[in-house]
């Protein structure tokens, strides 16, 4: 299980099954959740960087096809609609897509067969209710 993984089945445990935008977490809620549920630690600028949304992904300068994530897993928030450089975090919803950075264009969600068995009906939740979710 990747570490991007472990951060989105954390911070999606922590809000289900909340959808409301406005239900958000810290980004030391998210590291305890990694911790309690697979004692891995996470750096911080893989939360408050390369998985938000709003987010430019990091690239190489010299060759822009590599580096940083195109993932789109969180949305930073200080009100759950705009993003915020100092705000919280909840999952991201497709009405975030208006603010995604640049070349943030990959998946919202880890697939489900990548993430142990017992945590598989929070992705289910995500695309059944939370994703399309106002």
């Amino acid at each position: 299980m990747t570490k991007m993984a472990m951060v989105w089945t954390a911070a999606a445990s922590m809000l289900h099954p909340e959808t409301a935008p406005t239900k958000t977490v810290t980004r030391s809620e998210i590291d305890a959740t990694v911790w309690k549920l697979f004692e891995a630690s996470i750096t911080p600028v893989m939360i408050e960087c390369h998985l938000v949304s709003s987010e430019d992904r990091m690239a190489d300068k010299n060759q822009p096809q590599r580096g940083g994530s195109r993932n789109r897993y969180l949305f930073r928030t200080s009100d759950g609609a705009l993003p915020s450089d100092e705000g919280q975090f909840r999952l991201y919803k497709k009405i975030d897509a208006k603010y995604d950075g640049w070349d943030k264009t990959g998946p919202m969600h880890p697939d489900a067969s990548v993430i142990p068995t017992k945590y598989t009906h929070l992705v289910e939740w995500y695309i059944a209710e939370y994703a399309n979710s106002i």
